[in-house]
């Protein structure tokens, strides 16, 4: 007989929904225009930052190294601590619709 394949994908991480929230993303691309911005402008300040950029980049390869065994044994209390992470989130959603817009979207009336 004919098999039904279910397509099995896992609903996205509490962490990547936050960061594809409409206003994280513009906070992060307009901080990411000022610090390249930054950078291009003070030479030695470049330096200092990549200098940074590097060491950031070598801590977190070899802290993920370490803490994979760790995650494989916490991975049922991370499932549980996302899926409540998810729930607060379409929550959130759902209860302020500013988290929803763009940074240029939101208006701020008390500073106006």
């Amino acid at each position: 007989g004919a098999e039904i394949v279910l397509d099995q994908q896992k609903a996205p991480s509490a962490a990547a929904r936050l960061a594809n929230l409409p206003v994280v993303r513009s906070a992060c691309a307009r901080l990411s225009v000022l610090y390249t911005g930054t950078k291009s402008r003070h030479p030695g300040l470049k330096s200092a930052c990549e200098v940074l950029e590097s060491s950031v980049t070598a801590v977190g390869r070899a802290a993920c190294y370490r803490a994979s065994p760790v995650i494989v044994k916490l991975e049922p209390q991370i499932s549980y601590a996302n899926d409540v992470a998810c729930k607060s989130l379409d929550w959130l959603e759902a209860s302020f619709s500013v988290i929803v817009s763009s940074t240029e979207q939101v208006t701020f009336p008390f500073l106006v």
